[in-house]
């Protein structure tokens, strides 16, 4: 089952965030002045669509996920 708990985490959570973090670059680090900058608006929409991939486009993986650890769904 740990295993299964590592291969869900990187598929659903570890992968996504990776994609974003690339794709929308919030985060930022101003060698020059030594500052580490986020910007805000950038990480709220990461955060939007990490949360509608998980809750909406993501429930056909979930009910699969559920299903086979001997729930219904």
């Amino acid at each position: 089952m740990t295993g299964q708990i590592a291969l869900l985490l990187r598929v659903f959570i570890l992968l996504p965030l990776a994609g974003l973090a690339a794709a929308l670059p919030f985060v930022t680090f101003d060698k020059a002045a030594g500052l580490l900058t986020i910007d805000l608006n950038a990480a709220s929409l990461a955060i939007a669509v990490l949360l509608y991939g998980l809750l909406s486009g993501g429930t056909f993986a979930w009910s699969r996920w559920v299903k086979g650890a001997g729930g219904k769904t």
